[in-house]
């Protein structure tokens, strides 16, 4: 499973993720997509078959369902809580890489556009 960090996540997660042999970037280390707004980010992911992984709860979901009605596809998308994956936090990133390998190891399906929140 490919991912992409949505601008809100912190670049140290993807770095880590890479360091344990994910593929995974974050678009806050990519000036192309640090200022895309969330549909045009959402697009450049699935071009290259990345699930998003986002705390945009509201407008990501905004998105796949309108893209359901259209008939556009994307990659997945992982929801985060911004309250369990606190940036503030002493056990943020860890807890988001954490969360994110055992997401990667048992991923929710091969279904495209799916959707989930990650605990």
């Amino acid at each position: 499973m490919k991912l992409l960090l949505d601008t809100h996540h912190s670049r140290l997660a993807a770095e880590q993720l890479r360091a344990d042999g994910h593929d995974v970037t974050a678009a806050a280390a990519d000036p192309a997509l640090a200022s895309v707004p969330d549909e045009e980010l959402l697009r450049a992911a699935s071009r290259t078959g990345r699930a998003v992984v986002t705390e945009n709860a509201r407008d990501f979901d905004r998105i796949i369902r309108a893209w359901a009605v259209t008939g556009e596809h994307h990659a997945g998308v992982v929801f985060t809580s911004p309250r369990r994956y606190h940036r503030g936090s002493s056990t943020y990133p860890a807890n988001l890489v954490s969360a994110l390998e055992a997401l990667i190891a048992h991923p929710p399906g091969e279904d495209p556009d799916w959707a989930y929140w990650l605990p």
